[in-house]
């Protein structure tokens, strides 16, 4: 690549990439006892990556996230749907208020009318009266479907609610088929309550305890369990597990909507709408975020909304430096409040508003499509483009890439969280608050000024860790996005805590504290699965560990552990499957390939490769000074059970673009919000988007441009890393763009010094 990558200009404000130490930096007694730590340059292989699936395809350069409108992400749903940004407004809802309003005013007596919506919950809606009885006379000769109640009110004869045949076994394999029967029949009746009640009672569904016909041990097992009965019934059934691993369910308590005043006749208001009416008390919508962390835009809904963060609900955080839309659930939120915040809140937008009678949980997608801009591409001397990027994307089609974890995984700062997970499973405490705390002096020099404040406040503290006084105001000092920081900060602020670091660090939010560890099993997976590529290749081997489960689920499903692509959340468990080895018959009969193998993270409930692989282990982790066979300890976040992962991964789908611009600062694709920007141009209705309401111009066409840009779009399971995709299409040419200091803000051609990092 041209040395005219090394000094770029960054347009779009943004935090460096994310940048490791090296080994011996971390594990120097300075980071013990003072906190402060060489600055270097990351590489791959300081977290095990060091292979490729074909070493020998031809690679090229080029620049990533260079605009953070260059990474594309919208999540998939658990239907297999894209989620996309089609709609700002609720143009339905005011029109239906609108018919409303003119019933109201209006002299004609109105009935009340039960509707059922389809999905089991009601819908209340207002005809006038003499429809009613032109509809009495039109449904009078349909038998079973429709009857009518003594106050003339048609209400629809519902069916009861049956069991998918997957769903059906699931539960049966788990509680039997009495336990599953009970529990049909309990969600029937809690339909059937809510169907019948009005708006203005309290109801409180049958509160008789079901329980599992025997213990379930396992906890993967019963966290598996919890979320089916979420998911099957909706929330209307809760579960929960005893002192002896029994598992009990109940119904959940339900409350009616409290009567609207006078039916809102004197004031000329309109009646209160149930949440049944509307389809049910959580709101769906999409978040479109640009340049921000998922729970940053979260936080800011919350305090502009004045709700509480666990209002909201999502199934996996995204990028940062990127464009993303992702589905979130609220909790009893009118969808007109969240609109209106559209107005005020720069970098993120809500829209495509829905009604529901559950809520999102972690792990309920299918995965994310990425679109990814490449920049300033080069590729080797008088070589033919668009032959070499059909090559490399044919091959990714059709052979996919090693399924590492990707540099994301193991952090931002001065040392790397798998570092930090070690000292935690060593029970190095003091070690690990330590590390979470490390800076380094060239970060206080030139970094942007949230991690300069980081590196200010680490170091104030490092000057007397015993001290509240210093605590305290190096709290004042450090930035709020800092929640690990800012959770020991506080811890040591107060003079009792003093010295006590496994308090701090159990004051960290719950899935940062997982990260640590998880990381340090992703670091031992990368490893490992390096070293069986260099020993055996694409071939399997007797002893490779393939995956089996009671529903078969693991034979077309590639994800086999819940984290996300920016690895900032965890879900709570990891999903219950088994792997067991290959025989060499089984390898010769064809009936497993290469693409069936899994590797295992190291943990207390995992089975290990029964090959040499299996010493491996042994050897890379006692270097650490921990035992694979020994995995259980006193402190839950670090006692991992495990979990597997498939060596290689195939992409659903790759498909790519060359295309040539001039300006550094061309906008290449199209996100979500500039769809939205062309629709209302095309004369739909809505006042024009501002400059400050999102980046809206659009997307250049030029030809004849001087630069080169590969556009990959992509769509991954919820554990894979689109940065590991590239870089085996690349081989290794891609480099993360990265700001070492502040642009000048009338600054559009002047370079910037930023330094390149793999991917």
């Amino acid at each position: 690549m041209s040395s005219s990558l090394h000094r770029l200009v960054d347009a779009d404000p943004a935090p460096p990439a994310k940048r490791l130490k090296s080994s011996a930096a971390e594990d120097s007694a300075s980071t013990k006892e003072s906190g402060r730590v060489e600055k270097f340059v990351r590489r791959e292989e300081s977290v095990g990556i060091t292979e490729y699936l074909v070493p020998d395809a031809v690679g090229f350069q080029g620049l990533l996230k260079q605009r953070y409108t260059d990474f594309l992400v919208n999540e998939i749903d658990k239907d297999g749907n894209v989620l996309k940004l089609k709609s700002l407004h609720l143009e339905k809802k005011k029109k239906q208020a609108k018919i409303t309003d003119d019933l109201a005013q209006s002299d004609i007596p109105i009935a009340d009318v039960t509707e059922s919506n389809g999905n089991g919950s009601t819908k209340i809606t207002k005809i006038p009266s003499e429809q009613v009885q032109q509809q009495e006379k039109s449904t009078a000769s349909v038998s079973g479907d429709l009857k009518v109640n003594e106050e003339n009110a048609i209400v629809e004869e519902p069916k009861s609610f049956e069991l998918e045949d997957a769903d059906r076994a699931l539960l049966i394999s788990w509680l039997g088929s009495e336990i599953t029967c009970s529990l049909i029949k309990l969600y029937n009746d809690i339909m059937t309550i809510e169907r019948e009640v009005k708006p203005n009672y309290k109801i409180v569904t049958p509160e008789t305890k079901l329980l599992s016909p025997k213990p379930i041990d396992d906890k993967d097992a019963r966290s598996q369990l919890h979320r089916a009965i979420r998911r099957i019934f909706f929330g209307k059934i809760q579960s929960a597990t005893d002192d002896e691993y029994n598992i009990e369910f109940w119904a959940t308590k339900i409350s009616g909507a409290k009567p609207p005043s006078h039916e809102g006749k004197k004031d000329g208001r309109r009646p209160l709408e149930s949440w049944d009416s509307l389809g049910g008390e959580f709101l769906h919508f999409n978040l479109y975020k640009e340049n921000k962390d998922t729970m940053e835009c979260l936080t800011l809904l919350g305090k502009f909304l004045k709700l509480a963060p666990k209002t909201f609900a999502i199934a996996g955080t995204k990028d940062r430096r990127a464009v993303t839309v992702q589905r979130v659930s609220a909790r009893k939120l009118k969808a007109e409040r969240l609109e209106a915040t559209n107005k005020k809140l720069k970098g993120l937008k809500v829209g495509d508003f829905e009604y529901k009678s559950y809520p999102l949980d972690l792990g309920d997608l299918n995965g994310n499509e990425f679109k990814i801009s490449l920049r300033d591409c080069a590729f080797p001397e008088g070589a033919d483009v668009d032959q070499i990027v059909a090559n490399g994307v044919s091959i990714l089609r059709e052979k996919g890439f090693i399924n590492y974890y990707g540099m994301q995984r193991f952090g931002t700062f001065a040392v790397s969280t798998h570092e930090i997970g070690k000292s935690m499973l060593l029970g190095d405490w003091k070690r690990a608050v330590y590390q979470i705390m490390a800076y380094d002096d060239e970060t206080i020099e030139t970094a942007p000024r949230d991690e300069k404040q980081r590196a200010e406040a680490c170091k104030l503290w490092f000057g007397d860790p015993d001290s509240p006084e210093r605590a305290a105001a190096a709290l004042k000092l450090m930035p709020p996005k800092f929640a690990s920081e800012n959770a020991i900060l506080k811890w040591f602020s107060r003079p009792v805590e003093s010295g006590k670091h496994l308090g701090a660090l159990q004051k960290i939010p719950r899935n940062l504290r997982l990260m640590f560890v998880h990381a340090y099993q992703s670091y031992i997976w990368n490893t490992i699965a390096s070293e069986r590529l260099k020993r055996y290749g694409t071939s399997m081997t007797p002893g490779d560990l393939v995956v089996i489960s009671a529903e078969d689920v693991a034979a077309d499903k590639p994800t086999l552990d819940p984290d996300e692509e920016d690895m900032v959340d965890e879900a709570d468990e990891e999903q219950s499957v088994c792997a067991r080895p290959v025989t060499e018959e089984e390898i010769a009969s064809g009936k497993y390939n290469i693409y069936d193998v899994v590797l295992p993270s190291p943990g207390w409930d995992i089975v290990y490769p029964e090959n040499d692989l299996r010493g491996l282990y042994v050897d890379i982790m006692g270097k650490d000074g921990l035992d694979p066979f020994n995995m259980v300890r006193n402190q839950k976040e670090v006692s991992m059970s495990g979990h597997y992962r498939r060596l290689l991964y195939r992409p659903e789908k790759v498909e790519w673009e060359v295309k040539r611009y001039d300006g550094f600062l061309d906008q290449l694709v199209e996100t979500d919000l500039m769809y939205v920007q062309r629709q209302r141009e095309k004369g739909k209705g809505g006042a024009i988007l501002s400059k400050d309401e999102g980046l809206v111009q659009e997307a250049v066409e030029n030809p004849a441009g001087s630069r080169i840009a590969v556009i990959i779009s992509l769509t991954l399971g919820t554990s894979q890393y689109a940065t590991m995709a590239l870089r085996e299409l690349s081989k290794g040419g891609i480099t993360s763009f990265a700001v070492t200091a502040p642009v000048p803000p009338d600054n559009t051609t002047g370079p910037a010094d930023v330094k390149m990092e793999n991917c």
